[in-house]
């Protein structure tokens, strides 16, 4: 399954081989096309999407680890529609 995990980092950590260092040895793979997002700056906020079983508990033993949620994926259902082409 897929995950979005948000993580508060310093300025010294702010990159994608510093999450995938943490994530990786618990099983998760991080999603390098996806990146490491910032959403806040302010809070130093980011976001990783990763694959895999969590393990609660080992994951909320990072002290980077500030939450996690589910990446489902969204896709439209039924035909596509096309425009008009007569108008």
């Amino acid at each position: 399954m897929r995950y979005l995990i948000t993580l508060r980092l310093t300025p010294a950590d702010r990159s994608l081989e510093h999450a995938q260092s943490m994530l990786e040895p618990l099983g998760l793979g991080v999603d390098a096309q996806y990146g490491l997002v910032m959403i806040s700056p302010k809070r130093s906020l980011f976001v990783v999407r990763v694959e895999g079983d969590i393990n609660e508990e080992a994951l909320t033993a990072l002290p980077e680890v500030v939450g996690v949620h589910g990446d489902p994926k969204i896709a439209p259902i039924g035909k596509r529609h096309e425009d008009n082409k007569g108008d």
